[in-house]
């Protein structure tokens, strides 16, 4: 197919991408600041901010608020040439730098979670005792710390504006450089972590169903961790098939119809990882009768601590 034939294919996809950005961040924008806003409160009243996984949440929807905001306001400002990142180099690096490391942050919390569980689980009390708040909170500093300062600096070099008045990344070389990142850091190896953690707790849960104790005040945090950990798998693979293709064919010259159709695939595959920073509170009230009571507890006695009602983590 000529260029020309191609020409009314490759704008009607670039009109898709930019209809993507303009309606899709809008939906995830309000789905996810409602849902981490209540995640929030709920999980910060007294009787489960005590718990060590229950600030896991409290952190990773924290971090889901602000990395929604980072990563899909200025796409969306960018169709009315109200992006600031597209003016100010600054601003540009910033923004993919704050970007990265927020999504990243998201994805190593529920990872802890994860592992949280797992300790907690254990019918070994000298493991069990790893599970606790001062751990929680030291982790929490310390993956903060590490995911700010480690990887994506380099963001601050490969990211640019180009002649176009885009911010994109500068060469080819950066571009193979991130997704790897991306890859190692985010939708790649952490999911596959959080699978065979999630394995190991579940055999711990069989392993100590005579302690009913044990296995009353874990079971409500450890249904709501294994299906959230089950819908990040799920929306992360089309991001992760992404970066792998980009990966491999960094280097091969591409025509403009293929070059458009990745970029709708690529704007596809980045919006479905968003779902998962969006959803989290619709999640947990699905799959705990317990969370939905202290939600409706939250909304309609907001200035009263009804302890009767209250979700404590061994129910």
């Amino acid at each position: 197919m000529s260029s020309s034939d191609a020409q009314p294919t490759i704008d009607y996809l670039n009109f898709i991408t930019r209809e993507l950005n303009r309606y899709i961040p809008l939906v995830f924008l309000v789905l996810g600041t409602i849902g981490n806003v209540l995640n929030i409160l709920v999980f910060t009243r007294a009787a489960l901010r005590k718990n060590p996984c229950s600030l896991y949440f409290i952190s990773g929807s924290i971090v889901n608020f602000f990395s929604l905001y980072i990563g899909l306001i200025t796409p969306f400002l960018g169709l009315y040439n109200l992006d600031p990142t597209q003016f100010n180099p600054i601003l540009c690096k910033l923004r993919f730098y704050l970007r990265y490391s927020t999504i990243t942050l998201s994805t190593w919390f529920i990872l802890l979670a994860c592992i949280d569980r797992y300790l907690s689980t254990s019918a070994r009390v000298h493991i069990r005792d790893w599970s606790s708040l001062r751990m929680a909170k030291r982790l929490i500093l310390l993956s903060t710390l590490i995911a700010f300062i480690f990887p994506y600096t380099q963001t601050f070099y490969c990211y640019n504006i180009s002649s176009r008045g885009v911010c994109i990344q500068i060469d080819t070389k950066c571009k193979s450089l991130n997704d790897i990142l991306l890859l190692c850091c985010n939708s790649g190896l952490p999911p596959i972590f959080m699978a065979l953690i999630s394995i190991l707790t579940i055999k711990n849960v069989k392993h100590t169903q005579n302690l009913v104790t044990t296995h009353r005040r874990d079971s409500q945090l450890i249904r709501i961790l294994l299906i959230q950990v089950t819908v990040l798998i799920l929306f992360s693979i089309p991001v992760t098939m992404q970066k792998l293709y980009s990966t491999a064919t960094a280097y091969v010259m591409k025509s403009t119809l293929t070059t458009a159709i990745d970029s709708l695939l690529n704007q596809i595959s980045i919006e479905i990882s968003y779902i998962s920073n969006s959803i989290t509170f619709y999640i947990y009230s699905l799959t705990s009768k317990k969370y939905r009571k202290e939600v409706r507890q939250l909304l309609l006695s907001p200035h009263r601590e009804n302890r009767t009602n209250t979700v404590h983590p061994g129910e």
